[in-house]
């Protein structure tokens, strides 16, 4: 019996000798500048042990037993306006990044799982700017003549940043063309008279979908388009369509996988669907003050379909309804239009 108990501790002390000393990979870096926020994103094996210290202008991350690809090591060497310099040291079983910063930041870390983006765990590191003193604006810049009584378009290119959003076949990313589109569609807009165009991102960066209906609130809006351009598994699929909100969520099969695919943001791990269950969320959505706001987002989601079977097909003819989380704007007249399907 003595034997036996000494075996099984012997055993358990070898694992966990074992576990302390396992070799962590680590097989990627990127980073994403936004105009608040600076996001580290480290891919690697599971149970990664790191530790961060901060102080003011520097902030360094030891990570333990870890490994490092000749493949990544380039990767290490980013700056931004927040990321002055970077520098890499090891000591014994331990490597530690250093970051020199512009001014000092807000600095917050946790890990994630894989998904069915990302196949490693990941690190994520996000330097947050202290305070924003004034409501966010990403626009386009409007000839000398604009006014304050401008009318306020947000246009909204979906996914950004660590969401590439669909794929195409010959691997195109969504999060391109929809800002491609928005850039464009901003200059038509300041080119006419009593419009403004504003972005909710104008880089290649995540923007959180509650952050974008902030955006429209805060700029005053006076209408929010979000622009898309989906995948679908069928072949024969073509056209644009335009959805406009609906209380009860996608009205169709289709609308429903679509609703899921853009409101389920995974691209760093953070699911945000905002829940029906929400009561304050819905009583200020749902009452009847915001009748007047449907009305005039359906109105607006009939008049681009007009002009937009005179340029290519439509994927359905009528505006569609869905839950989709961007278009919860109260009192915005909202649509969200999928430009067609980059999968085909």
């Amino acid at each position: 019996m003595f034997k036996l108990l000494t075996l099984v501790i012997s055993l358990l002390l070898l694992n966990s000798c074992y576990a302390e000393n396992k070799t962590t990979t680590l097989y990627d870096f990127r980073f994403w500048s936004s105009p608040d926020r600076t996001r580290i994103v480290i891919d690697t094996d599971p149970d990664i042990k790191f530790s961060i210290t901060q102080n003011k202008e520097r902030f360094t991350i030891d990570i333990h037993n870890a490994k490092l690809l000749k493949s990544t090591y380039k990767k290490l060497f980013f700056t931004d306006k927040r990321i002055v310099k970077t520098r890499i040291k090891r000591n014994k079983t331990i490597h530690q990044l250093t970051f020199n910063l512009a001014t000092e930041y807000q600095i917050k870390s946790y890990t994630l799982k894989p998904n069915k983006k990302y196949k490693y765990h990941r690190l994520v590191i996000d330097l947050s700017d202290l305070a924003n003193k004034t409501p966010i604006k990403v626009e386009v810049t409007k000839p000398s003549n604009n006014k304050a009584t401008d009318k306020i378009i947000l246009i909204d290119a979906g996914h950004g940043g660590e969401d590439p959003g669909a794929i195409g076949r010959r691997k195109t990313l969504e999060k391109r063309i929809t800002l491609s589109i928005a850039k464009k569609l901003a200059r038509m807009i300041n080119k006419t008279r009593d419009m403004k165009a504003i972005l909710t991102r104008t880089g290649d960066y995540y923007v959180s979908l509650s952050k974008r209906i902030n955006i429209a609130q805060d700029n005053k809006a006076s209408l929010l388009v979000s622009i898309h351009a989906d995948s679908v598994e069928s072949p024969k699929a073509n056209g644009a369509s335009i959805y406009t909100l609906s209380k009860r969520g996608g009205l169709t099969k289709f609308a429903k996988k679509l609703e899921h695919s853009q409101n389920t943001t995974d691209q760093f791990g953070v699911a945000e669907n905002m829940s029906n269950n929400d009561q304050y969320l819905n009583k200020i959505l749902w009452d009847l003050s915001r009748k007047d706001r449907n009305i005039q987002s359906k109105k607006l989601g009939k008049n681009i379909l007009r002009q937009l079977v005179k340029i290519g097909y439509l994927h359905k003819k009528t505006v569609q309804q869905a839950g989709f989380v961007v278009l919860k704007t109260p009192a915005i007249p909202s649509v969200l239009i999928e430009t067609a399907f980059i999968s085909n």
